[in-house]
């Protein structure tokens, strides 16, 4: 039905190009576009569905074409041989006939009475027609089939008597009579594939439903136990409103959770680097304020020295020298002790409360012990200690040589400190560890660290030695706090051994 368009006065008419704008698009136009909506917002489980089900609905009809074109093509082809035995029949049974010249016997193999035949001519050697189911062509020159004819439903055979050729037949098939039979025996195939596309229809249903059952499962499962993080961790409220909402794909929302988590992961993580952070000045305060404590100690045991002395000399100061049994030089030495006792702890408060910056290069490890027992080889021969070296040639890692050396020199100077002297035995050894680790150890045959000292061993002025800062073993700790490392104290049957795991690779943050 067309629209008119009335004018009516005062009224603008619309312009044809608007008029067209402004016309309702086709139903198609509207389902072809809305189309990737309704797709994203289909189930997984209904898209893998609709994917196996399309499958085997395509491969239903591959075979069902093949089988149909395959069965045609035979009935065809059956028929066209049968035509072509009549022909040739018709042309065995033609030799008599033409010799004794009996048309009446001649004109009933021109009509076989069969429905499949148009026409039937019988030609002699001459050329003429003797027979035909049109009487009009009798006594005729035989003609060429008109090219509408088509060459499948032409058929020839020759008439021949011995080896003397009689004439020929031409038989004329009937291409709509060929059609309606094949057709006819046709549908009892169509009928069959009918049948077997109906079982394979709800064969491929259930298929499809146990294929996507099997691979959504893990899906629904993963998608239910994200969002039920989702709401533990109070994700929900926290939505874009341009994701895909609960009714959508599944692997849509699954995608939108993971995002989501990943938000709210690294809001944590940065909320316990925080925490941490905190943590660490906290514990930083509560190390300061206890090394406060323990300067202040040691500063006010020599202070009492200091002042002792110095009273000693304002009191009496040269008059009674050699009287008892300390002289002025003494108090001196003492003055002297302390002092120098006093700037040793001050230095060794300041080295440790620097920050190092480690610069890392790849470090043969046994080339670096080797150095260190060279550098310390006096105070071995001094004290009367063995030291035994063990170590591969091979072994490199990403370290810091002078920060370890000074942490391996720690090490062997409390371990000349603590054997016996002399009889006094020091191992040190190096070693792969874990994969991505090497391991140095340094072992004595001391008399070890006490049981209620190796809890807090590494911690600041913490030492067994009565003349010590207690600050050795907390500067390795550092180093190795700097090289991602850690220092352990082992158990051992006799003295103490002190290993430094090391990493042989560093992560890219710490280089």
């Amino acid at each position: 039905m067309s629209r008119e368009l009335v004018e009516l006065p005062g009224i603008d008419q619309p312009s044809e190009a608007s008029a067209v704008s402004s016309a309702p698009r086709p139903a198609g136009t509207r389902i072809f576009r809305s189309w990737p909506y309704l797709w994203q917002r289909l189930s997984w489980r209904s898209k893998s569905m609709a994917f196996v089900l399309l499958l085997v609905a395509l491969v239903y009809a591959l075979i069902a074409v093949f089988l149909y074109t395959s069965v045609r093509a035979d009935l065809t082809s059956q028929v066209q041989n049968e035509l072509a035995r009549l022909t040739e029949n018709i042309a065995r049974d033609a030799a008599n006939p033409i010799l004794l010249k009996d048309g009446g016997k001649l004109a009933q193999l021109a009509h076989p009475g069969n429905p499949l035949v148009r026409s039937v001519e019988i030609v002699d050697r001459s050329g003429v027609v003797v027979a035909s189911t049109q009487l009009s062509q009798l006594g005729e020159p035989a003609r060429l089939p008109p090219r509408s004819v088509s060459q499948a439903d032409l058929f020839r055979a020759a008439i021949a008597a011995g080896s003397y050729d009689l004439g020929t037949v031409w038989l004329q098939g009937n291409r709509q009579k060929i059609n309606a039979l094949v057709d006819e025996r046709l549908n009892r195939t169509t009928s069959r594939l009918l049948i077997l596309g109906a079982i394979t229809a709800l064969l491929g249903l259930l298929g499809a439903y146990l294929v996507s059952l099997a691979i959504t499962r893990p899906v629904l499962r993963l998608l239910h136990d994200i969002e039920g993080m989702e709401q533990r961790l109070g994700l929900e409220d926290r939505r874009d409103p341009q994701a895909p909402d609960r009714h959508g794909d599944e692997l849509h929302r699954l995608e939108r959770a993971f995002r989501m988590t990943e938000v709210r992961l690294h809001e944590h993580l940065q909320e316990l680097q925080r925490l941490h952070q905190r943590q660490q000045d906290m514990q930083c305060m509560a190390t300061i304020g206890e090394m406060s404590s323990q300067v202040a100690h040691e500063i006010r045991n020599a202070l009492s020295s200091l002042r002792g002395a110095a009273r000693y000399l304002v009191r009496y100061g040269g008059q009674d020298a050699g009287k008892g049994n300390l002289v002025p030089e003494d108090f001196l030495s003492i003055i002297e002790e302390e002092v120098q006792r006093l700037y040793d702890m001050t230095q060794g408060f300041l080295d440790f409360g620097r920050s190092y910056r480690p610069e890392y290069v790849d470090t043969a490890l046994c080339t670096l012990l080797q150095r260190c027992v060279e550098r310390h080889r006096p105070d071995f021969e001094g004290h009367g200690v063995e030291v035994e070296l063990d170590c591969p040639g091979d072994l490199h890692a990403i370290v810091d040589p002078s920060l370890i050396a000074q942490a391996l020199s720690n090490l062997l100077l409390n371990a000349i400190d603590a054997v016996p002297q002399p009889g006094g035995r020091i191992a040190l050894r190096a070693r792969p560890e874990t994969p991505g680790m090497v391991c140095i150890a340094v072992r004595d045959n001391g008399p070890g660290v006490p049981a209620d000292k190796r809890s807090a061993i590494f911690k600041p002025y913490v030492t067994t030695k009565t003349k010590g800062s207690g600050l050795g073993l907390a500067m390795v700790a550092k180093i190795m706090m700097v090289h991602e490392g850690r220092v352990e104290l082992k158990d051992a049957d006799q003295g103490a051994e002190f290993v430094l795991h090391i990493p042989d690779r560093l992560s890219s943050d710490a280089v």
